[in-house]
């Protein structure tokens, strides 16, 4: 099926690579994979709500229906408290460091608390896939790929923090997407630039035709070029991203006006910076990867409050000018749920350097989606934090990796990313091409060509 949705993708320009200390095998025995779509929903999360009901029990997610541009299934839900400045330290233990460090920097900051709504819902045969990994995936090269999937969540009851940032990246986006995606580079006062760019994207992984053998162990091929502003206007890339970045070099090339022609470079992940330097390169998707600099600790489940549900940000009668204010973006178009998320710890290793000396990822149990994050800079201080608005689109079914927001708390500056709202053409959903359509060639006609 083919589907014309808001895009909620940065472009995933890396793949993902972890290092820990890993258990010889990530398969479970045939009775705990059983438990999958029983007490544990098809995906590996606990099925039932918590003990005084604040988080209801799964009970499939959205119904598959049609949803219009601008769909809202939850516009009649009202919040059930809001949280200020003033109240917050009330809520410290369901909020991450980077909400506290909001409500302590901008007198102004609120959160709109709503009634859980465990939305999540994927096809059929993406439930299948993933309870089959449960039994066959193993992990391969130290934790940096793994093996025998090429379809479904590789690793939907984690052993260890590497398998859960698995599936993150490796999380259900259709087979592709194809359109226009707006960023706003902001300033303390509010004022915004913003930047437009066209993708087109294929995934190898988790198309639902794939095989090991014909995914040939990639991940994803990516086009993308800058629209606006005019001085970034005319550059493009193309990366060709393997599932296993430190086996199989991932492969990356640039076209500008001034060259002429497509050429090679090098690297381009890990810090470097990004967005005016208020991103680094693997915070695009909340995080890309590699992690071969860190390594990782798998805290446990918690329930904290995440951005969910928030269709608001997506609604097409707004202008980004009412979405984007002074230090942060319009909380009133914000909403935040209490749900069990997965926290994983990162921490540079001895000898490796980052300009993020400490990570934690806060991830969604039925999506496997990273919610927020919060970075610590050199020296150990907290220095940013980021938050994804995810959202459900009933009609394909799929979760999509929501407008995000990286904050700067230091220099109270932020960038946001994956706007649509201003955009007439819808990004279009389950496109696919073959990757004989992501060559270095192709390149500069995509670059040239308007769209």
């Amino acid at each position: 099926m083919r589907s014309t949705l808001p895009c909620t993708l940065a472009l995933p320009l890396l793949a993902l690579g972890l290092l820990i200390s890993l258990p010889s095998s990530a398969k479970v025995l045939a009775d705990e994979a059983a438990k999958l779509g029983k007490e544990l929903t098809p995906l590996g999360a606990e099925r039932a709500g918590n003990a005084d009901g604040t988080i209801p029990a799964w009970t499939g997610g959205l119904p598959q229906k049609d949803m219009p541009r601008g769909s809202n299934p939850f516009a009649a839900d009202k919040p059930l408290y809001t949280i200020t400045a003033q109240n917050y330290t009330k809520y410290a233990g369901i909020l991450t460091e980077g909400y506290k460090a909001l409500f302590k920097t901008y007198p102004d900051y609120k959160m709109n608390v709503y009634p859980t709504r465990r939305s999540a819902s994927y096809p059929q045969w993406f439930y299948d896939a993933t309870k089959k990994n449960a039994t066959t995936v193993d992990l391969t090269d130290n934790g940096y790929g793994f093996c025998c999937t090429a379809q479904g969540y590789p690793f939907p009851i984690p052993k260890n923090g590497t398998e859960v940032m698995w599936n993150h990246i490796m999380r259900y986006n259709t087979r592709g997407f194809r359109g226009y995606i707006d960023s706003a580079v902001t300033a303390p006062d509010g004022s915004f630039v913003t930047q437009r760019d066209y993708v087109e994207l294929a995934f190898m992984y988790n198309d639902p035709d794939a095989t090991v053998k014909s995914i040939d162990g990639m991940n994803l091929f990516a086009l993308q070029k800058t629209i606006a502003p005019p001085n970034l206007a005319g550059e493009a890339h193309l990366l060709h991203v393997p599932i296993d970045r430190i086996a199989n070099q991932t492969g990356v090339w640039v076209y500008n006006n001034t060259v002429g022609r497509p050429r090679r470079i090098g690297e381009v992940g890990y810090d470097n910076p990004l967005y005016d330097g208020l991103m680094t390169q693997d915070q695009l998707d909340m995080f890309n990867g590699p992690l071969d600099r860190y390594t990782i600790k798998l805290v446990g489940k918690k329930e904290m409050l995440i951005p969910y549900n928030s269709y608001l940000l997506y609604d097409p009668k707004l202008k980004y000018k009412q979405i984007i204010g002074a230090g942060h973006i319009n909380q009133d178009l914000a909403r935040y749920e209490l749900h069990r998320v997965w926290v994983i710890e990162a921490n540079v290793k001895p000898g490796y350097s980052h300009r993020y000396k400490k990570r934690i990822f806060y991830l969604d149990e039925d999506s496997w989606i990273v919610h927020a994050e919060d970075m610590y800079d050199e020296r150990g201080a907290f220095w940013r934090t980021a938050e994804s608005h995810s959202i459900a689109f009933a009609n394909v079914p799929v979760v999509v990796n929501g407008v995000q927001v990286h904050y700067d708390l230091q220099s109270r500056r932020y960038v946001i990313v994956g706007l649509t709202n201003e955009e007439k053409k819808l990004i279009e959903y389950d496109w696919h091409a073959d990757p004989s359509h992501f060559t270095p060639p192709a390149l500069k006609r995509f670059a040239t060509t308007a769209n």
